[in-house]
C-alpha cells in the first residue's frame, strides 16, 4: 500500500514537473515573441524615421535650388551677357543637374508704376525612388537704379537711341548717339569733337558699340524734394482737380536745391536755377515766353531740368548744367550751354535763323559720378513660398 502511494506521489511530481517545464517554454516563446515584435516595430519606426529623414533633407535641396534659380534668374536679368533682351527677357529659365535642377519662370514686366516681374522658380530634388521633392518659390522684382563707379556725362550730347541735327549747329565736345546720327545738309554743323554711333552716321564713325546710359534714380530725388533740402519742394497732383498732373509756372521765380513735380511741367516765365533742378516725372515745355537761367556749380550740382517723359524746348535755355530726358528732346528756340551737356533717348535739334543751338562740354563732368544716376537693374522687393 505505501509502494502505491509512493507510485502515485512520482507521477504526480513527474506530471507536475512537466507542466512546470510547459510553463516555462510557453513564457520563453512569448518573451521571445515580444521582443521580436519589438524589434520589427524598432526597426519599422528607424526605417520611417530615415525616410523621414531623408525626405526632409531632400525638401530642404529642394528649397535651395528654388532660390539658387532666383539668384541665377536676377543675375541673367541684370548682367548676363547671354542675355541679348537685358532687363526686357521674360520665359523659363532652367538649370542644375538630371536629378537636383530648378525652373523658374521669368514673367513679363507688369508697367506699374512701379515695374514688376515676378519670378516663379520650381526646385526638384529625384531620389530615384516613389517620392520626388518639389518646393516653389515666388519673388518679385522692382526696377531700380543702382550706382556705377566710373559711369559719367562724358559727351557733350548722348542720345541711347538716335539724334539728328538739322540747321545752324554749334557743339563743343564729343557727341555720341547708340542709334543713328543724322547732319541735314542744310546749315552749318560745327563740331569740335568727335561724332560716333552705333548705328549710320552721317558725320562721323559708325557701328561702334553702344556705350553704357546714364539713368535717373527717381525716388532719390522724390526724396530730397519731399525732405524740402536746399530749399527744394514737392509739387503733387491737385486733388481737388480730377485728372491734374500739371505744374504751371507764370511767374517769375528764384530756385534752389531739387524741384519734384509729379506730372508735367509748363514754363511759360523767367525761372532762375541756382544749384537747382527742375525733375519732372512727366513731360518739360518751355514756351515762347518761358526762360529758363541754369547758375548750378558742376562739381556739386550738374543736374538742372530732368524729365521722364519729352523735353520741348520753344523759348530759352541758357547757362551751366546737364539735361536730360528719357524721352525726346527737341529744340524749336534757343539753347545755349555755356558749360553742361545734354542727354536724351532721343534727340531732334534745330538751329539756324530764329533758333539757335550751342552747346559747350563742362570737362569737369568727365570725372564726376553725378548723385541719384546709374544702371536699371531689378531688384528684389518679397519673397514668398507657395504651397
Amino acid at each position: 500500500m505505501k509502494k502505491k502511494n509512493n507510485k502515485i506521489k512520482y507521477h504526480k511530481f513527474k506530471n507536475l514537473f512537466s507542466n512546470q517545464k510547459g510553463v516555462a517554454l510557453l513564457s520563453v516563446l512569448i518573451f521571445i515573441f515580444l521582443m521580436l515584435t519589438f524589434v520589427i516595430a524598432l526597426m519599422a519606426m528607424t526605417g520611417n524615421d530615415i525616410k523621414l529623414s531623408s525626405m526632409q533633407r531632400d525638401s530642404t535641396k529642394a528649397l535651395y535650388q528654388a532660390d539658387g534659380g532666383i539668384e541665377k534668374a536676377i543675375w541673367y536679368l541684370n548682367s548676363s551677357e547671354d542675355n541679348p533682351d537685358g532687363l526686357n527677357f521674360y520665359g523659363h529659365l532652367p538649370g542644375g543637374t538630371a536629378t537636383e535642377f530648378y525652373d523658374v519662370d521669368i514673367s513679363e514686366i507688369d508697367p506699374g508704376p512701379p515695374e514688376i516681374k515676378t519670378l516663379t522658380s520650381t526646385g526638384t530634388i529625384e531620389g530615384g525612388g516613389k517620392y520626388n521633392q518639389n518646393r516653389v518659390v515666388e519673388v518679385k522684382l522692382k526696377k531700380g537704379i543702382t550706382p556705377v563707379p566710373g559711369l559719367t556725362y562724358d559727351k557733350a550730347i548722348f542720345t541711347d537711341d538716335d539724334m539728328q541735327f538739322n540747321g545752324g549747329i554749334s557743339i563743343s565736345g564729343n557727341i555720341h548717339s547708340n542709334g543713328d546720327l543724322y547732319v541735314s545738309s542744310t546749315g552749318v554743323f560745327n563740331l569740335d569733337g568727335e561724332a560716333t554711333a552705333t548705328g549710320t552716321n552721317d558725320y562721323g564713325d559708325g557701328d561702334v558699340p553702344p556705350e553704357e546710359f546714364p539713368h535717373i534714380d527717381w525716388p532719390y530725388f522724390q526724396d530730397l524734394a519731399q525732405r524740402e533740402v536746399d530749399g527744394g519742394f514737392y509739387y503733387d497732383a491737385d486733388p481737388a482737380i480730377p485728372g491734374d498732373t500739371t505744374v504751371i509756372f507764370n511767374d517769375p521765380k528764384y530756385l534752389t536745391g531739387i524741384h519734384y513735380i509729379d506730372g508735367n511741367v509748363i514754363i511759360k516765365t523767367d525761372l532762375i536755377l541756382e544749384n537747382a533742378t527742375i525733375v519732372a516725372n512727366g513731360t518739360i515745355q518751355i514756351l515762347g515766353n518761358g526762360s529758363i537761367t541754369l547758375v548750378n556749380d558742376l562739381i556739386v550740382h550738374p543736374l538742372s531740368l530732368i524729365a521722364k517723359g519729352n523735353i520741348t524746348n520753344g523759348g530759352s535755355i541758357h547757362g551751366e548744367g546737364i539735361i536730360q530726358t528719357e524721352g525726346s528732346f527737341t529744340n524749336n528756340g534757343v539753347v545755349d550751354i555755356n558749360e553742361g551737356a545734354i542727354y536724351a533717348d532721343t534727340g531732334v535739334f534745330n538751329g539756324g535763323g530764329g533758333v539757335a543751338f550751342n552747346v559747350a562740354y563742362a570737362t569737369d563732368l568727365i570725372s564726376i559720378t553725378v548723385p541719384g544716376t546709374g544702371i536699371p537693374i531689378w531688384q528684389k522687393i518679397s519673397w514668398r513660398e507657395v504651397y
